[in-house]
């Protein structure tokens, strides 16, 4: 496992480049023309692309097995154009809600932390953003509804951040549905809406059900009003703080150390400076018998034959990658076609969309050599790499969090039972790799964690599990 505090500022520092290899088709006055080219394009591409949002779509292998589980995935490319600042007018500004756990597990550094992060945050706005502050334990306290951050408002939440102290529970739902609100109460106008709701403890008042949580993440996001969520020290839900920035189309953030409240706030307020496509909606048509059970962890919700996935927002020249994983039926030999991916979003307050054009074909098969043959291995290697080896770390970190060693150590060792196989033909040189050194490194942090005296053993449990979701879920969900 990789040393957590070390790599934090770094992880929270990059943005990820736009890639080189994005396929192009079309006019030489295009934003893309000047940024993209493909000179070796991947098996199957399906592609289309607009001034602002490119898309690319393949099969990492076209075969299936009859008889077999009928899994197999589409790597799916975003990738946005690099907008000049001037373009983006009205986008750079931001409506931002810090809706603030104040219960009396946040006392002492974690608090003070906060509230000098919300006061650097204020010194950052521009007069032309808006910054409401909510706080929860027992019961919602609005310290501020949404003002503009002119000479007056400054000095005014700042004299109100400082007052702030902790005790109480935990009324997670209340600070969440409060901050929700308030955004969708007031008009967009085009602006760069987000709540970031922040908790060091388990949701203990109001509303507790992860369901139910979800769900008001999920409407936020669907009136591209955005959820981010930071967990600080080792005693708060890591499922249930990612499930809602997963939900709200948000980021979510683990902090060991309280002083990085800083660098989450930052972000999070730069990030709206360079958007290129908020409230970002993939739309992906499902064929009779076919289903979409897996999309890089995203939620997925199906409405009339048709799969939506909610990835957040694309910043300016950023490229993401999700895996999308689709099983179809294998009783007997069929084709099937996958295509047709809608991808939906809003830029400067107006909304876009485009679909992408051709159609990919999958065969079910009798001869497994065939199955074999139509993997493309680069495509497989990046989908190991990114989508199965970190299933595998998000298994393990519940595995280290529950004090089930031998659980945890099972699935690694049929991990690499079954990509050795698969590998010992395909030839990937990445898989490989991970296998030699990234799976090693793995069991040996699972020993590591469980080596030592009872209290040493429960407390690297405790962070060595969130620090192992939290990597898995950064690289799956693409949020380097």
């Amino acid at each position: 496992m990789k040393n957590y505090k070390n790599s934090f500022l770094a992880v929270l520092g990059l943005i990820v480049a736009a890639s080189a290899t994005l396929a192009y088709v079309g006019s030489g006055n295009s934003v893309f023309a000047q940024l993209f080219s493909l000179s070796h394009p991947p098996k199957d591409p399906v592609s289309i692309h607009t001034d602002l949002v490119a898309v690319r779509a393949h099969l990492v292998q076209d075969k299936v097995l009859k008889g077999s589980d009928g899994q197999v995935s589409v790597s799916l490319t975003l990738d946005a154009a690099k907008i000049p600042r001037s373009d983006q007018r009205s986008a750079a500004h931001a409506d931002l809600v810090i809706v603030l756990d104040r219960s009396g597990s946040m006392a002492g550094r974690k608090l003070s932390d906060a509230r000098l992060a919300v006061t650097q945050l204020i010194d950052r706005m521009t007069a032309d953003d808006r910054l409401a502050i909510i706080t929860y334990s027992n019961a919602v306290e609005v310290l501020s509804p949404l003002v503009g951050m002119d000479e007056a408002h400054r000095r005014q939440l700042k004299t109100v951040v400082a007052q702030i102290n902790a005790d109480g529970g935990t009324n997670l739902g209340a600070g969440l549905k409060h901050g929700i609100q308030t955004l969708m109460q007031s008009p967009a106008n085009g602006r760069q809406r987000r709540v970031i709701l922040i908790s060091d403890g388990q949701a203990n008042q109001g509303i507790t059900d992860p369901l139910e949580l979800d769900n008001m993440a999920s409407a936020a996001a669907t009136q591209n009003v955005a959820v981010s969520t930071v967990g600080v020290g080792f005693d708060f839900n890591e499922i249930l703080m990612t499930t809602l920035a997963d939900h709200g189309a948000g980021r979510y953030y683990f902090l060991e150390d309280p002083k990085n409240f800083a660098i989450v706030f930052d972000k999070e307020f730069q990030d709206t400076r360079n958007v290129a496509a908020s409230g970002v909606e993939i739309l992906v048509p499902l064929g009779k018998g076919i289903r979409l059970v897996n999309a890089g962890g995203y939620p997925i919700q199906v409405n009339d034959g048709q799969a939506v996935i909610r990835p957040g927002d694309l910043l300016s020249g950023q490229q993401r990658n999700l895996f999308l994983t689709f099983q179809v039926p294998t009783d007997k030999e069929a084709e099937f076609t996958l295509g047709g991916f809608q991808v939906r979003f809003n830029y400067n307050g107006a909304a876009h969309g485009i679909a992408t054009s051709g159609q990919m074909v999958l065969a079910c098969v009798t001869d497994p050599g065939e199955v074999t043959a139509s993997i493309d291995a680069p495509a497989w290697g990046a989908r190991v790499i990114q989508e199965d080896y970190n299933q595998l770390k998000e298994g393990v970190a519940d595995a280290i969090g529950k004090g089930e060693k031998d659980k945890a150590m099972d699935q690694i060792r049929e991990y690499e039972t079954r990509n050795q196989a698969i590998n010992a033909t395909v030839g990937s040189a990445v898989v490989a790799g991970n296998l030699n050194t990234d799976v090693r490194a793995l069991r040996q942090s699972v020993e590591d964690t469980f080596a030592g005296p009872p209290a040493a053993v429960a407390e690297k449990k405790k962070l060595n599990s969130k620090a192992l979701q939290y990597e898995s879920y950064q690289i799956r969900r693409d949020k380097k």
